[in-house]
Parts: structure tokens; sequence; C-alpha cells
């Protein structure tokens, strides 16, 4: 028997279900971190190996895609409801799922600022473990995006907040590009059209390059013509430490192309890993190239993470959080 899906989305962009965040307290847990409330015994069947499946298939476009040791889109943190205190009920996201008989029909439920501040919890029931697994199979692609946009707009909130207010004034100045990176974030370059900045934790190096120029037709922002204009700005400025040596594109390892759009602006998204020819650096980059119809440009924004001693996944994704931020001014 076929039972349909009910959809309710309660709230908007980490609204709360009380009037003021501000009673709320801040959510715990680390970044990339999911707690799944299920009963033990429905996580030790079907049900639960469908849902684990969804919420730890590989992050791709990293290194170890692919491969043994890949990276998990999220880390699982599986508890029975009995164990469900409120030392839990402020986790970043939160999934509960339970069978109920009295249900006609699969139901999922998705509430923002519910127990904590940023938080997202998606409730999901069904009346039978069949009708839950058909659940997870028409929704899979949502459940993800909801927890991975709900992570990365967390960044985004942190980016706004501790902006680097000098970088954000020159990149308006100069460039005509509003965006937000946090302290500790600086423009290595700003040679006209080329912008280098980065930022240095101990053994990582994250980094936005931004170049633009001028929007002539549909065919620029296709993804063959883009991914020769990636290579062509990175060869001569990103050289490596060996000489001769200089970032390029990795094509050994898959490529990954969506376009939408941002904040008004038509937007072809990039995804993949880069190396240093002739050396021995490499990690995953995400690249934007917007079109700025306003100045008849094409601006590219180009993150990318080296983390040779550490996971990437979290790292790329506060990249990523960081393009969240750029749009142009009116």
């Amino acid at each position: 028997m076929r039972f349909f899906l009910v959809l309710l989305i309660v709230g908007g962009t980490f609204s709360c279900k009380s009037d003021n965040t501000n009673l709320l307290p801040p959510i715990t847990g680390r970044a990339g971190e999911v707690v799944l409330v299920i009963p033990d015994e429905l996580y030790a069947g079907h049900v639960g190996d469908s849902l684990a499946n969804v919420l730890t298939k590989e992050e791709i476009a990293l290194p170890q895609t692919g491969m043994e040791g890949a990276e998990p889109i999220f880390d699982l943190v599986q508890i029975p409801p009995s164990a469900f205190s409120n030392i839990f009920k402020s986790h970043r996201n939160i999934i509960i799922a339970k069978i109920n008989p009295e249900l006609s029909q699969a139901v999922i439920k998705v509430d923002e600022n519910y127990w904590a501040s940023q938080q997202l919890l998606i409730r999901m029931e069904a009346p039978t473990k069949e009708a839950f697994i058909e659940l997870i199979d028409n929704k899979e692609d949502f459940i993800v995006e909801a927890i991975r946009e709900a992570e990365i707009d967390r960044q985004v909130y942190l980016n706004q907040k501790y902006s680097n207010s000098e970088l954000h004034r020159s990149l308006l100045a100069n460039h005509e590009i509003i965006s937000y990176f946090p302290k500790g974030y600086e423009a290595r370059v700003d040679s006209g059209n080329f912008v280098w900045i980065q930022h240095d934790p101990p053994e990582i190096i994250q980094s936005v390059l931004i170049w633009d120029y001028p929007y002539e037709d549909e065919d620029q922002v296709k993804y063959e013509s883009l991914i020769i204009k990636h290579d062509q700005m990175l060869k001569p400025r990103v050289p490596g430490e060996i000489e001769g040596s200089y970032m390029a594109i990795e094509f050994l390892s898959p490529l990954y192309s969506k376009t939408f759009t941002h904040k008004g602006n038509f937007t072809r998204e990039i995804k993949g890993l880069w190396e240093m020819e002739n050396g021995f650096m490499g990690g995953p980059f995400v690249s934007w190239t917007m079109v700025d119809e306003k100045r008849n440009r094409l601006v590219t924004f180009f993150g990318f993470v080296y983390a040779p001693k550490y996971k990437k996944r979290n790292h790329i994704r506060e990249v990523e959080s960081l393009l969240r931020t750029i749009e142009f001014p009116d």
C-alpha cells in the first residue's frame, strides 16, 4: 500500500517557535554533526540503514572522495528516545524518527530555532517501516540540503557578525563588491582586476581569489569556457614554492557544476580539486562565476583550501560560506 507524503516547513531562515530567539540557548555540537533520535531496534533494521546511508554518503569534490577514508557528508550520532535528554536538545542538527501506526500517511516536519538558536529540527514519522523507507527515498535530497544549508547559513552569520570591516570597505570601494570576510582574512594581493584574500590558521590555508573581465556573451559562462578561463587565470598568478610550479585544476578527479541565481545574479558553481603543477600541493576548491549585468562584467570567486594534515569538509564549507555573502551594489 502506498502512503503519500505530507511536507510541512515551519518558519523561515532560523525563525523561532517563540517570538524571541534571544531566549533560546546557543546550539551545541560540532560542525557537520547530526543527532539521530531513533529506537535502537528501528535503527538496527532497514529504516536505520536507509537513514544512515543518506546522512553518511560521501561528500563530493574532496581529495579522498571515491576512495578509502572518504569524508561523509555528515557525522552521525544515533541515540534512542530514552536517552534524548536536555543535553541533546540544544544540538545544532536533530532528526527524530519514529513509526506511528495511527498515521494514515508519512509526514516530515522541519522547524528552525526550536530548542536552541540556529537549530535545525527534522521530525519524520510514518505508519509503517515500508512507508518510512519510501519517505526517505522521496526526500533524500531535501533532507541533505536542509542540513547542509543550515550548516553554511550558521557560518554566514558568523562571517557577517565578525566581518573584517577594512576589507569590506576596500572591496566595495575598489572593486564594487559587497562581501563579508571575517577577521583573520586579509588581502595578500590587490592588483587591478585580481584580488587574493587569505586566512592562515595553523597548518591550513583558506583563500578566495577574485578576478573579473568583460561580459560579452553567454558562451563565457558555459562550464567548458570557465574551466579554460580558470586555468588561464591561475597559472601566472598563483605560483608554488618550487620554481616552475603553479596552481591548476586537477582533471583526473570529477568536477561538479551547477547554475543558480544568487541575489539576482546568474551564477555558475564549479567544485573539484586543484593541484600544483610541478609541485606537491593540492586540495578542494569551489568557484562561483557571477554575471554582473549592471557593470557588464563576469566576476569569479575561486575559493580553495590547503590542509594536508586535516580533513577538508568543514574547511571548504567555511570558504563556500564566504561566497554566500557576496553581492554587487545597486
